[in-house]
């Protein structure tokens, strides 16, 4: 797995996610083993790093996408330009009237926030919330250390008509809140 791949899901997930409009499914090339998200040995299945974002999108991410304006600082990055730190895609389920957000945080080395402002009713509850973080970017599951890279419990802000997540360097987390 390549340093960063993780992250890397989940710039992807939210980008697809933006672009739903446009884009009406999207596939995985490889589903089990090589490039995956799942390996297979004569002893099981393990989940890779990337397994985690993809899981998170299925399970969550359900009904509208919202329309979201993140104000991130930015870096720069040859030859494409500035890219923010933050990254988000949120959606929203009227059915449950459930809100989820899927955010990242690329900056490699501090924890950055994100302010987000329900315009409407603000959730009353937080249903989900967990991050896939880690200092090193190095990290990956195998077959002798299957845990290494797996999703925390993350600690979100109570829920209000302003709510202000604190998100950890290089990471990948998710939040679903209800009414």
């Amino acid at each position: 797995m390549r340093p960063g791949a993780r992250s890397e899901a989940g710039g992807i997930i939210n980008t697809l996610l933006r672009r739903a409009d446009r884009v009406r499914v999207a596939c995985l090339a490889q589903l089990v083993n090589v490039i995956a998200p799942l390996l297979t040995n004569a002893n099981g299945v393990l989940r890779q790093s990337i397994y985690t974002p993809y899981s998170w999108a299925l399970q969550y991410a359900r009904g509208h996408v919202l329309d979201l304006v993140p104000d991130s600082p930015t870096y720069d990055v040859p030859p494409i330009g500035p890219v923010p730190y933050l990254d988000v895609a949120g959606t929203f389920d009227p059915e449950t009237g459930r809100a989820t957000l899927l955010m990242l945080n690329r900056d490699l080395d501090k924890s950055r926030q994100l302010e987000v402002v329900w315009r409407e009713a603000p959730p009353a509850r937080v249903v989900t919330s967990q991050v896939l973080t880690g200092g090193d970017l190095k990290a990956f599951n195998s077959f002798d250390a299957p845990s290494r890279v797996v999703p925390q419990p993350f600690d979100p802000p109570k829920p209000a008509s302003r709510m202000v997540f604190d998100l950890p360097p290089h990471s990948y987390s998710v939040v679903s809140l209800s009414p």
